[in-house]
């Protein structure tokens, strides 16, 4: 990963190290990880929509306009990211079907 090869000072390393730490010890680390890939998901949807690309189910109820990615993912009962985890590979499996985003790749 990218972060990994920044040649950062060791105050600045350790200073991460403590934070992940820290957000291990509460626990609360796998949920952090399911928001951000709930987030990660609904930013591609949005520009996946630029191209005519429907969105999935579970994403449906977001407005782009109005609530970032990240806002809406935090907003999602557990029940919705859950539905939004389960759907996105079959979605993103659809959406790399469509011949012109195989083509303009």
């Amino acid at each position: 990963m990218a972060l990994e090869t920044l040649a950062l000072s060791p105050s600045a390393r350790r200073r991460l190290t403590l934070d992940a730490l820290r957000g291990i010890a509460q626990g609360d680390l796998a949920e952090r990880l399911r928001l951000d890939a709930a987030a990660r998901i609904l930013g591609t949807v949005r520009r996946m929509a630029e191209d005519g690309i429907p969105a999935p189910r579970a994403a449906l109820d977001w407005n782009p306009a109005l609530v970032t990615a990240r806002e809406q993912a935090e907003a999602m009962t557990p029940a919705q990211v859950d539905a939004l985890l389960a759907e996105a590979p079959a979605w993103a499996k659809d959406a790399l079907a469509v011949p012109a985003l195989r083509h303009a790749a």
